[in-house]
């Protein structure tokens, strides 16, 4: 009997000392890393059977916050998917990316359309990926190779001109599905964003 109970303790204390050594390799192995099934549980909410539930916040919107976003990033975007329906957007795809033309007849939009495209712009050069929870994962694409982007900003009467190219085959595809990713969030805002997670 003191045997079994022995045996007994070992076995708790090896699951124990197991058990520690473990979970921090895990954390450390998952730390910074970019997991879209956790963003979009946290986002949505599990249900029963792992479906996600639609849990959203139209004014908070917390599915604009990422790992690395500013205040002022997130008004952004807030001002931007708030206002959608007022955002005229133009894609062309040239054989080497895209040229794009985003505007708006409303001023305070189009600050915030302007200032989130030369932020996000500057973040490509950076190679800082915002990793906002509702961000599409071709944007990944793009930050893990931004080195081969080259990007001309032009200023126009309404918005701005963005044209965006790369001698990466790759590169030129992604470019080309986010941009039209943006346009289908410009046309539909939030509902484009929940299609595109729930696939």
């Amino acid at each position: 009997m003191k045997i079994k109970s022995a045996m007994l303790y070992v076995a708790i204390f090896a699951l124990g000392a197991f058990t520690t050594w473990v979970v921090p390799q895990v954390l450390k192995y998952t730390h910074g890393h970019h997991d879209y099934s956790q963003q979009m549980e946290k986002h949505h909410g599990a249900g029963e059977e792992g479906q996600m539930m639609h849990a959203h916040d139209e004014v908070n919107m917390p599915g604009l916050q990422g790992k690395d976003t500013s205040e002022d990033e997130v008004n952004e975007l807030k001002a931007i998917f708030n206002n959608h329906k007022k955002i005229m957007r133009s894609v062309e795809n040239i054989p080497n990316g895209i040229r794009t033309i985003t505007e708006t007849k409303d001023d305070e939009l189009r600050d915030a359309i302007v200032s989130h495209v030369v932020g996000m712009v500057s973040r490509l050069e950076e190679k800082r990926n915002p990793q906002i929870i509702i961000q599409s994962p071709t944007l990944d694409v793009l930050f893990e190779d931004s080195s081969s982007i080259k990007t001309e900003l032009k200023m126009t009467e309404l918005g701005v001109e963005v044209t965006q190219t790369s001698a990466n085959p790759g590169i030129i595809e992604a470019l080309q599905k986010h941009a039209r990713e943006v346009s289908d969030m410009a046309e539909r805002g939030m509902v484009s964003v929940h299609e595109r997670m729930s696939k």
